[in-house]
């Protein structure tokens, strides 16, 4: 991320963050790290002896995985989630965040990432990305394999402050470079996988596969998802695969595994019958919009069928204003054709949890959990965003950030990206 981007995003969310009494503070200095100076709160101060610490008050209460949609309070006590019920006095809280007229969510999962910030160009830093736009969680797509996983590991996951899960790479070399699968066999090691996978069991999810989808290849990449699919199984884990509708591979994929990038151009006429099958075999759907993998001409002959993936993700893509793309992009570009505000905010809450079965419980607000909560506003206007092939839509509404709540901790939001038309075709397939 250049230092105008970082500049940019440290100014919204303010040099200081707000702070619940007895919990870590988070702020954000020049090099990107947390670091732990006092603040003053942004939420109104309460009862200094009250029952929770902070109360988000009077806000639209969206939690799919709880099937709740209405006013409601979320009283948070200790980090966790304490309570979620209306008409919550305000006097039983040590601070109180006016959330009137706005959406509450649970904290935001971007399940398709790439956060290797340093270990490869094709990366973003998950702190500043995610957090003023409402992200507690992501999960890293195929940046490492067996012989870089501990770099990121130990350079980004361990001193992050978002939460971050991996897929690793079935190539052993990662994101290095962009033809991993392809430069030499002996790459695609099983045996590292697993080895891998068996001492990180806490980090990595799944199994990544980049192929490329050219028919050219097909021979090619069978083996290398048959490997992937031994890993998998051996593992109990699933398999993540690039977006491809050629028949042999998709048998390949089993209930549980994933498919990503659905709306890459060229287009079909209409969704073809391996691809709806894919629900009946218990296959998930992974989907970006913004600049990467998104073709709007696809992406509306979908919809315009009734079909949208299960899932919301970023991958590597450009907001408006061509800087990097929270999940709060394609969250605005799917309301824009036509999926509801529920799915839109189940396909970046209780469906990548359910997807992926974190070992922490996150993507709900149920009481005892811990307390990750997005804030969430929908802005009036007309916002041009563009697709992978420049091409524009305007959408007449768009998700902004106004707070973000990560492990109890309150942090101020970040402002929407700004109109205009997106600053590139978007980058390699990730």
């Amino acid at each position: 991320m250049g230092q105008s981007t970082r500049r940019r995003f440290l100014g919204q969310i303010g040099s200081a963050t707000a702070v619940i009494p007895g919990l870590r503070n988070i702020s954000f200095g020049a090099g990107s790290e947390p670091t732990l100076p006092s603040a003053s709160p942004q939420a109104a101060q309460g009862s200094p002896s009250a029952a929770f610490d902070l109360l988000i008050a009077g806000g639209r209460v969206i939690d799919p995985s709880q099937n709740l949609n209405a006013e409601r309070d979320v009283a948070i006590l200790a980090g966790k989630i304490a309570r979620v019920a209306a008409n919550i006095p305000p006097s039983q809280a040590r601070q109180v965040y006016n959330a009137k007229g706005k959406i509450v969510t649970p904290g935001l999962i971007d399940m398709h990432t790439h956060v290797y910030k340093h270990g490869i160009t094709l990366s973003v830093d998950s702190d500043i990305v995610g957090f003023g736009s409402g992200v507690t969680t992501v999960l890293d797509c195929g940046s490492t394999g067996a012989t870089s996983f501990m770099g990121l590991r130990k350079y980004v996951m361990e001193t992050a402050a978002t939460r971050i899960y991996a897929l690793l790479n079935i190539s052993t070399i990662g994101l290095i470079v962009t033809n991993e699968i392809y430069l030499d066999p002996r790459m695609v090691d099983a045996r590292a996988a697993i080895r891998t996978i068996t001492a990180n069991r806490d980090r990595i999810m799944g199994i990544k596969v980049r192929v490329n989808g050219k028919r050219s290849d097909l021979s090619h990449d069978l083996e290398v998802m048959k490997t992937a699919r031994e890993v998998a199984d051996a593992t109990g884990l699933p398999i993540m695969m690039h977006w491809s509708v050629e028949p042999e591979l998709l048998a390949i994929l089993k209930r549980g595994d994933i498919l990503t990038h659905p709306f890459n151009p060229p287009s079909q006429n209409k969704v073809v019958p391996q691809i709806l099958a894919l629900k009946d075999r218990g296959i998930w759907t992974d989907g970006q919009l913004a600049t990467t993998h998104h073709s709007w001409e696809v992406s509306e002959k979908a919809v315009k069928q009734g079909w949208f993936p299960d899932t919301i993700s970023t991958d590597f893509s450009r907001a408006p204003d061509g800087s990097p793309a929270s999940v709060l992009v394609p969250m605005s570009e799917f309301l824009h054709l036509g999926l509801s505000l529920e799915k839109v905010i189940a396909g970046v809450t209780s469906m990548p949890s359910k997807v992926m079965n974190f070992p922490e419980k996150v993507g709900t607000l149920e009481p005892g959990v811990t307390a990750d909560v997005a804030i969430l506003e929908l802005a009036q206007g007309n916002f041009e965003y563009a697709d992978q092939l420049k091409q524009p839509r305007t959408l007449k509404q768009q998700f902004v950030a106004a707070a973000t709540v990560k492990g109890g901790i309150f942090l101020k939001g970040a402002a929407a990206p700004g109109p205009g038309a997106s600053t590139g075709p978007g980058t390699p397939g990730v």
